[in-house]
């Protein structure tokens, strides 16, 4: 990369974390701001049993190797022989990669499996895709239950999140997404819109992107597999499941199972409130995102002091956010032995789009 190729990526890179610190800022000032008597904030954290706490440890980690499995399958009517120690890799890096950079990691996850698998970058980008319109989908099952017990609450606590709004933001665009997936990998309309447009103006433009968008049609060859479908679906539901048993535990740090009773139903509850904040927030981590849903999802729909909501909203998004930090890194180092450095996981679309215009110069070459 050139000095002045370089320069835009800094910049880029400045402006987005810029923007993610303000909006740190923002929402950690929104979750402590009900926050009135820090001796009382002190206490949740002294009082709290840590056993249970690092109990969920190991149920993290089976949900994120539960992900790599579901990756893989995604992946198996592409390459049928991804081993899960690659896929788990690329998913940990990725995590580790959303807590230093806003979304970097969903980038860094197909770019670590493309130098481990016999699989092209713009194709695993594909299944991430994929990935995303299923857990979107998960996501607004569980909405749509805790809407159905809590629309009241969630009008007054979350005005700007109503079923019209949550329409919009949800369940439109993978409805519009799923169509054009089915229409780019049923039809040839990609291939006529190219022909029409592109191939007009330039040959070696047009076979550019026919090659990218052969790539990424390859990636979705899941929806043409329908032996795969209850497979994927049974490891959809062990994953959200799972999501919930590091929740629950940590209502039983704090008490809050015989305190105020809470069970499993509101373990959902409270996954799916933060689940959104996760979704929408633009910081490393969802830093603030995370807490302000928590904090306020706890203390307006059961509650709970709102000094108590802060520290299990720390204490609940700190150990996933260390640990993924953590065992993220420690794959991070085993991918380093083979030349991977933070600059390459770190800016990966850059990276590898141009080792694919390398790779697609040659095929055009041949041509």
């Amino acid at each position: 990369m050139t000095s002045s190729q370089h320069t835009p990526s800094v910049v880029r890179t400045l402006s987005r974390t810029l923007v993610s610190l303000v909006l740190l800022v923002g929402s950690m000032a929104f979750a402590l701001k009900d926050v009135k008597n820090l001796h009382e904030l002190w206490n949740a954290f002294h009082k709290a049993n840590y056993w249970w706490v690092l109990a969920t440890i190991p149920v993290m980690l089976l949900s994120h190797y539960l992900r790599a499995l579901r990756w893989i399958t995604m992946i198996k009517p592409i390459q049928p022989d991804i081993h899960i120690i690659n896929a788990f890799s690329g998913v940990m890096i990725g995590y580790m990669v959303n807590n230093l950079t806003p979304r970097g990691g969903e980038l860094a996850r197909p770019f670590i499996l493309s130098r481990r698998e016999n699989v092209r970058f713009s194709t695993g980008i594909a299944t991430i895709l994929v990935e995303r319109v299923i857990d979107i989908l998960s996501l607004s099952v569980f909405v749509l239950i805790t809407f159905y017990y809590f629309h009241n609450k969630i009008a007054a606590v979350f005005p700007q999140i109503n079923g019209q709004a949550l329409l919009r933001i949800l369940v439109l665009p993978v409805v519009g997404l799923m169509a054009f997936i089915i229409l780019m990998i049923t039809t040839n309309t990609g291939e006529w819109l190219l022909r029409v447009t592109v191939k007009r103006f330039s040959e070696a433009w047009y076979w550019k992107l026919h090659n990218y968008l052969e790539a990424f049609i390859h990636g979705f060859s899941i929806f043409k597999s329908p032996g795969l479908y209850w497979r994927v679906i049974f490891e959809t539901i062990a994953i959200w499941g799972l999501y919930l048993v590091p929740i629950y535990f940590t209502f039983v740090a704090f008490g809050f199972d015989t305190a105020y009773k809470f069970g499993w139903f509101d373990a959902n509850v409270l996954l799916t409130m933060t689940t959104i904040g996760i979704t929408i927030g633009a910081t490393p981590g969802a830093w603030g995102f995370y807490h302000y849903f928590a904090q306020v999802t706890l203390a307006q729909f059961y509650g709970v002091p709102s000094e108590q909501a802060v520290a299990f909203a720390f204490v609940a998004h700190g150990i996933g956010y260390f640990v993924n930090i953590i065992v993220g890194g420690l794959f991070f180092m085993r991918e380093h032995a083979l030349g991977i450095s933070w600059h390459l996981v770190s800016h990966a679309d850059e990276v590898a789009s141009e080792a694919e215009n390398i790779e697609q110069s040659t095929i055009q070459a041949e041509r």
